[in-house]
Parts: C-alpha cells; structure tokens; sequence
C-alpha cells in the first residue's frame, strides 16, 4: 500500500469514526422512537410527547359563524385562509374550531391560556402575527 492509499484510507477510517455514533444513535431512535436517541434533537416537547407528560400548547381559531352575515365566504374559504395564513407564518399544526352565532361572523385565537381577539371577519388576518409571536414564546420555532 502505497503513502498516498495510506492517507487515503486514514481520511475514510476517521469520518467513519466520527460518524458512527451519531448514525447508530440515529438508527436507534428510528427504531425505538426515544427521542434521548436522536442527536442533537433533545426538545421538551419531544420527550414530553414519548414520555405522555407534556403540556401541549397549540393555537386555536375559533370562529364565531353567522350564515346569515358572512357573506359570500364559507366555512371551508375560511378555515383555508386562516391555515393558509398560518402556514405562511411557520405553524403548521392549527386548529379551526366554528360555532354558530347570531351577532356577526368573528374570530378568537387561543394559545394555550391566551386569547388573542375577537376580531371581526373583514379583519381576521390581523391577529395571525399576534397568535403566532404568542405561541412561539411557548414553543420555539423549527425551521
């Protein structure tokens, strides 16, 4: 074996040293799920989900619906455009909850003990960067 295959072989011998553990951890925690396996990913969040003692926080919409005052928009158009708007924030976990209502069609975000409004139909998107600078002070943003 010449110098240069020596050399060569010594790179390829040590990233495989440097490597394996974070693999083997990885492979572990596909497998198990125990997210004490995955490197670098250690969150509360995480081990509260695997462990089942978590607080979970989530942002809610909920929707006060008058048919008769909603205009030409629907249940559906409006539960797209608030997870649309969500999305485009970084969040995608939300949740649209409607109820009926006879003064008005009007949305209230809750995350976790907050809320966030009401706010009416025409100006609903106004609190979205409120809701969601809310639930980051409780969950950090994942990219």
């Amino acid at each position: 074996m010449s110098g240069k295959q020596r050399g060569i072989a010594t790179i390829v011998v040590v990233i495989l040293l440097l490597i394996a553990p974070s693999v083997i951890a990885l492979s572990w925690y596909k497998v198990t799920g125990n997210p004490l396996f995955r490197p670098l990913g250690i969150t509360r969040e995480s081990m509260g989900a695997y462990f089942g003692n978590g607080e979970w926080i989530e942002i809610v919409a909920e929707v006060a619906w008058d048919d008769s005052r909603s205009g030409r928009v629907t249940r559906e158009d409006m539960e797209r455009a608030l997870r649309h708007a969500f999305k485009a924030k970084g969040i995608e976990e939300m949740r649209v909850v409607f109820r009926n209502s006879s003064k008005g069609t009007w949305v209230l975000y809750r995350i976790g003990p907050s809320a966030i409004g009401p706010y009416p139909q025409s100006r609903a998107a106004e609190g979205i960067s409120a809701a969601v600078n809310a639930y980051r002070m409780n969950i950090p943003f994942k990219p």
